[in-house]
């Protein structure tokens, strides 16, 4: 699912929950839902809670921080926070990934435990709550929707009911990643690559996440840019430069003696760099493979001025599985769960 106008440190398919009293409601609502949707339903709320609030290893967004302090020479101290952006791009190992829960959508009227108590026991605070309702119960919902205990409801009844869900997961995961990455956003205000907050950037990014449908992305540095993923694994590497990174490569190529066509290819913005390995792990840097960490550059006009390349199965430093890890084997998980 692509949102335009959203531009997040990472993003990635996550799950959604459905609980209804109405096991043939929820029989008929799997048929119509998208084959790409990866959801759980439960018949009961206390089950369904449980399964929301199961503790787990902490969400990427508060792994990658770590807090230390640091003492002074009067003996005062002081807590720092430490981002950690490395375990961004590594979590596309982590094949649990996917169960993230970002949006449950409940039944308000249901035996034990109405909806709306259920969401108020809701533990993550960043996860979107749809409630469904019947006519009477609308103003509750609306009173629900006012006071921010949950963020949509739809009439159950209603024909179009589950059409609206669906539209509505879109903007919600979206929602609930904007949510997370706050604070993310707030610490790489410092030190973030200007692409993140260009226009012409996010819309050009959007683009060509349709066009080769990734359906997950993680920013990464050194050069800046970020891996995307399909949903049947296979890795790309967009690589961003902006015009004083594009002359830092020419004066690095320089610097050790690249050949005059490699020079003249950065010189001329046609080719950018992959520069992963270093040259002097190379004794004689003429046997460096200079034409291999050559692509072709597109150039991008926005706030800035950027350029781009997007390499196909890149050498990347990161365990990755390409046969278990991708978006469609936890789809597979979840079917055979489902049926198990």
């Amino acid at each position: 699912m692509i949102d335009s106008q959203q531009l997040f440190p990472y993003f990635f398919p996550t799950t959604v929950i459905f609980v209804d009293d109405n096991a043939s409601f929820l029989k008929g609502l799997a048929l119509q839902l998208p084959e790409d949707l990866a959801y759980q339903m439960f018949e009961t709320a206390d089950a369904a809670l449980a399964h929301i609030n199961r503790p787990g290893p902490p969400p990427l967004y508060q792994r990658c921080f770590s807090h230390y302090r640091t003492a002074g020479v009067d003996g005062s101290s002081e807590q720092l926070i430490h981002l950690d952006l490395s375990l961004i791009e590594r979590e596309m190992s982590n094949a649990d990934r996917f169960r993230e829960i970002t949006v449950v959508v409940v039944d308000y009227d249901m035996p034990g435990m109405d909806g709306l108590t259920f969401c108020k026991r809701i533990q993550n605070p960043h996860i979107r709550k749809v409630l469904f309702t019947g006519v009477a119960d609308e103003k509750v919902a609306v009173e629900a929707f006012n006071a921010g205990i949950i963020d949509r409801f739809i009439i159950k009844n209603d024909p179009n009911a589950v059409s609206r869900v669906v539209e509505s997961l879109e903007v919600l995961q979206n929602a609930y990643f904007r949510s997370i990455s706050e604070m993310l956003r707030r610490s790489l205000l410092l030190n973030a690559p200007a692409f993140l907050s260009d226009l012409a950037f996010e819309e050009f990014f959007t683009r060509l996440r349709r066009k080769h449908h990734f359906v997950e992305y993680y920013l990464v540095a050194r050069p800046g840019g970020f891996l995307l993923l399909t949903d049947r694994g296979a890795l790309y590497r967009l690589v961003v430069l902006s015009e004083e990174e594009m002359s830092g490569q020419e004066r690095f190529a320089r610097s050790h003696d690249a050949p005059k066509a490699v020079i003249s290819a950065l010189a001329s913005r046609r080719m950018l760099g992959y520069f992963y390995e270093s040259v002097e792990e190379y004794f004689d840097a003429s046997e460096y493979a200079w034409e291999e960490y050559l692509f072709p550059a597109e150039r991008l006009g926005g706030a800035g001025t950027w350029y781009w390349s997007l390499i196909a199965s890149p050498p990347v430093d990161i365990d990755f599985d390409d046969e278990t890890s991708h978006y469609q084997a936890y789809l597979e998980r979840l079917d055979n769960e489902a049926a198990g």
